[in-house]
């Protein structure tokens, strides 16, 4: 619990904004190059400082090596102001012994001799660092036994150091605010698209408008996030479209049931309630009653499947994808000539295949019906006829269905197209919503469909694809 407590707290503290992330991580950044460069300018200063007081203890040992042989010697006088004062103005000093006896001292007072090994080491003296650089005198005379120490008090240059990290702190930081005030500053120009998409989609939001879409505006970034938003609202919009069509093609079809299968339905109950309350009814009246309730029956089947074929097409969209019209209406052909076997089907179809964009069960859907409809309205034992032909650089494919029958009015080619519609001195069985079908699905295809008189007298239907298929 006391994690999960903590947890939350610092989930609280959670920058939320783009802006202040964005400063943040530009401040950061620079924090973490200057913490490198001032490291680095620290080190190679005092690198240097260091190297320079090594070369100068160096040289002046080497310098003061022939004045320590002559004071060994007795050849000069130990003591040298002029030696003495330049030695304490440097915070160095000069030690001369031979053996253990002190022989030579000049400069800083510091306790000695430093004992050590030969060339350059670093000692503290009474809380001070010291840089110690011993040899041995050049007079071989002396066995070697003669030494000379030349040191140096480290606290200038540490000092100088100490003052170079306090400057390079005080930059870093004025450099770092800066920064933050600059890169805030940045952010909020950088972010303006941003703020501006933002706002769009905001607009967007409150006005529930899906059809509303996003300028594709500014850096190629922002330009690709609207691309992709508008791509979105587009799914959304086609999904709530299509949502929307199903419900209406539900609530459709609900009402067309209700109201259709009704008659049929009472007709069916009337008929068989007759023979439960008078079973005693003349075997000739109880055939004809059956038979009747059979029909109805039959055209109950006809009604649901053509709703349902009606409802399927008005709740989903004509999928886009190349469809082989001419394997479908081959494929049609062959159905119906074993559902109608009385009829004759003389199918002139183009032997290489003809692709348009639309729907696979839309497209059979209206040749079924189209074929359907004129074996049925067709003269008994007639003949229909199917033409299909390429479309051209002037119109695109044309399929055309004709029959032998009665044929169709003039002023009943567009009323027989409406759901349950019947030509007027109709008899043949049917339920009225096959040319529905054939009028839904040429309304999803973009085509256009006309009614013609046949050469034989009956009806030609035809159907004009677009020519961009």
């Amino acid at each position: 619990m006391p994690d999960a407590h903590l947890r939350d707290r610092l989930g609280g503290l959670r920058i939320q904004s783009l802006r202040s992330r964005l400063t943040i991580g530009v401040v950061a950044v620079l924090a973490v190059v200057l913490l490198l460069g001032g490291t680095y300018v620290v080190r190679d200063s005092e690198r240097t400082e260091r190297q320079s007081l090594d070369d100068r203890l160096q040289r002046t040992a080497e310098l003061l090596d022939q004045q320590a042989e002559a004071v060994v010697n007795e050849e000069a006088p130990p003591n040298d102001p002029r030696l003495n004062r330049l030695l304490a103005a440097t915070r160095s000093s000069l030690l001369v012994t031979l053996g253990d006896a002190e022989i030579y001292r000049a400069g800083l007072e510091v306790p000695g001799p430093l004992n050590g090994p030969l060339g350059f080491t670093t000692r503290t003296v009474r809380g001070d660092h010291v840089r110690v650089f011993t040899k041995v005198l050049s007079d071989k005379t002396l066995g070697g036994l003669a030494r000379l120490q030349a040191t140096s008090n480290l606290r200038p240059l540490e000092q100088r150091q100490a003052a170079l990290q306090r400057r390079l702190i005080t930059v870093g930081v004025g450099m770092l605010l800066v920064a933050a005030f600059a890169a805030a500053i940045a952010a909020e120009f950088v972010l303006r698209p941003l703020r501006r998409l933002r706002t769009h989609t905001r607009a967007i939001e409150d006005e529930s408008d899906l059809d509303t879409r996003v300028p594709v505006a500014g850096p190629k970034e922002i330009r690709s996030l609207a691309g992709s938003f508008n791509a979105m609202l587009q799914r959304l919009g086609r999904s709530a479209d299509e949502r929307n069509q199903a419900l209406d093609a539900t609530r459709r079809f609900a009402a067309d049931v209700g109201h259709e299968l009704r008659t049929p339905l009472t007709s069916v109950q009337a008929a068989l309630s007759t023979l439960h309350r008078h079973p005693d009814v003349p075997v000739e009246t109880r055939s004809m009653m059956v038979a009747d309730a059979l029909a109805e029956n039959r055209r109950l089947v006809l009604l649901l499947d053509g709703l349902q074929a009606l409802a399927r097409g008005d709740a989903n969209r004509v999928a886009q994808e190349d469809v082989d019209l001419a394997s479908v209406v081959a494929d049609a052909v062959t159905a119906i000539q074993q559902v109608h076997p009385g009829t004759t089907f003389e199918a002139h179809l183009p032997d290489d295949p003809l692709i348009v964009r639309g729907w696979e069960p839309g497209l059979r859907a209206l040749v079924d019906n189209l074929l359907r409809n004129a074996a049925r309205h067709g003269r008994a034992g007639g003949r229909v006829e199917i033409g299909l032909r390429p479309g051209s650089v002037v119109e695109g494919p044309v399929l055309v269905v004709e029959d032998d029958g009665p044929g169709i009015a003039p002023e009943e080619r567009v009323r027989v197209f409406e759901p349950f519609a019947r030509a007027a001195g109709t008899e043949a069985p049917g339920s009225g919503l096959g040319l529905a079908i054939v009028a839904q699905q040429v309304r999803h295809h973009e085509a256009a469909v006309t009614i013609e008189d046949a050469v034989a007298g009956g009806a030609r239907f035809v159907v004009r694809f677009p020519r961009e298929a």
